[in-house]
């Protein structure tokens, strides 16, 4: 984290090191679109199964990526990623396992109603939110568990 202070300005603001947020936005892209098979993509809207595979793969991605950027971007070794650093990520995983498919039970059936009756832009806007909450809960959960 790093401190920040605008000019002679009293407020200061903590932000996240721009490498994790860029790896996360990355890790998030990799793990919620590329991964995501076309089966899972198309039926998640209307069967659980498919929802669950597509969360379980996004959580474990996640939780896989944030390991590495601890030790990539702070160069732990197996030594230093103790045990509560490993607790840690798992309860990460664990979030974003619940709050994803929470997130995507709703949206991914709205969704669906909006392109079946072709109302594209908000369907859009639809999935721009549905980027949003994951980001959100993302960014949110790493500031809750690392701070």
């Amino acid at each position: 984290m790093v401190e920040v202070r605008f000019l002679a300005s009293p407020l200061k603001f903590k932000i996240m090191d721009i490498s994790i947020v860029l790896y996360v936005i990355f890790a998030h892209w990799v793990a919620d679109f590329v991964l995501q098979t076309d089966w899972q993509a198309q039926n998640k809207s209307k069967n659980n199964l498919a929802l669950l595979k597509h969360t379980s793969i996004y959580s474990l991605t996640m939780s896989i990526g944030l390991s590495s950027i601890l030790v990539i971007n702070y160069g732990l070794n197996e030594s230093e990623l103790y045990v509560g650093t490993f607790i840690t990520i798992g309860y990460f995983g664990l979030i974003t396992f619940v709050a994803h498919t929470i997130t995507d039970y709703f949206t991914s059936r709205i969704n669906s109603r909006l392109w079946g009756r072709k109302e594209v832009h908000n369907f859009f806007v639809s999935v721009g939110f549905d980027q949003f909450l994951h980001y959100a809960q993302l960014f949110i959960t790493l500031q809750y568990l690392f701070n």
